[in-house]
């Protein structure tokens, strides 16, 4: 017999009340953030010194607070803000990939939920060889973090016998809002809307959101900067499980699946999809929509190079 999941059964109790759209779903832990970037105590240090007399260290912590895992390699930690012959250090020297995994939040047996393992980034002997010109000179310092990431979300899709004019209190309600549960990601999905479209399919639109605080980019380019076309980029995937989905500007993959590329405008993209059935029947049918994209967080920071009088 095959199992159904909490959160199915709390979608359906939703469907099937009339106006219960808007119920709560618990599938997820969710929250809008995935990996979060800060610069260890103290590294770099507030103050330091000209002629090579106070080399330092650069410690980048990365804190996985989303619930997507971020796999080894699928992370780079760029410093930017310097020139490495003014710190004494060589090309390549300011960029490293993470060579460990960043896993999810999650939640236990008891439901508390775990926080993702942190990785610390080391860039080491900073050092201001050459002597400044004045007492003191501030130089910005930013480490950019670009990682692989994904959102995934759920809702449902409500099917009626006869979808343009349906019976009252049927096991679902075709036209209106529908709920939708969100991993915790900084792209979101958010208001899906349900309408009777013919008498044999109906239409199904929701919207990509970008609700964090850094910058998208297409999945795998690494954040590339020097294509315009990369950016705000995203990879959308739908799935009903139900032959005959199409949706707007995606590819039809057969079996109730389209996916395919798409630009967001402003943080936001909609997706418009007609789900046609062959012999339609009361019933509701679990949706996922998955987005995947390259994502950048930032942290900054001064650091003030005092001239040591030497």
């Amino acid at each position: 017999m095959k199992k159904i999941s909490l959160f199915t059964i709390l979608f359906l109790l939703a469907a099937c009340t009339p106006g219960g759209n808007t119920a709560e779903v618990q599938q997820f832990i969710g929250g809008t953030e995935g990996l979060t970037a800060t610069f260890e105590t103290n590294t770099p240090p507030k103050e330091a010194f000209d002629g090579g007399y106070a080399p330092f260290d650069v410690v980048v912590k990365l804190q996985n607070k989303g619930e997507e895992t971020v796999k080894a390699g699928d992370t780079t930690v760029r410093i930017t803000g310097i020139l490495e012959p003014e710190f004494n250090l060589k090309s390549g020297d300011l960029t490293k990939k993470v060579t460990e995994e960043l896993t999810a939040v999650r939640k236990d047996g008891t439901g508390a939920v775990l926080p993702g393992n942190p990785s610390f980034v080391e860039f080491l002997n900073f050092n201001h060889v050459s002597t400044i010109t004045g007492n003191a000179l501030d130089f910005p310092l930013r480490a950019d973090v670009c990682y692989k990431y994904a959102t995934r979300a759920s809702t449902l899709l409500c099917s009626r016998a006869n979808i343009l004019n349906p019976e009252a209190n049927g096991i679902c309600e075709i036209v209106g809002d529908k709920p939708v549960a969100n991993s915790g990601a900084p792209i979101q999905v958010a208001n899906v809307k349900q309408a009777g479209r013919s008498a044999n399919s109906i239409t199904l639109s929701f919207d990509i959101t970008h609700v964090g605080k850094g910058r998208v980019y297409e999945q795998s380019s690494t954040c590339d900067k020097s294509a315009r076309k990369y950016e705000d980029n995203v990879l959308v995937t739908v799935d009903t499980k139900v032959p005959g989905l199409t949706c707007s500007r995606l590819e039809t993959k057969g079996d109730g699946k389209a996916s395919g590329f798409i630009k967001m405008f402003t943080n936001t993209a909609t997706v418009t999809c007609t789900q046609t059935f062959s012999n339609p029947s009361d019933a509701v049918a679990p949706i996922t929509i998955n987005v995947g994209y390259d994502y950048e967080e930032r942290a900054e920071t001064t650091v003030t190079i005092k001239h040591s009088g030497e």
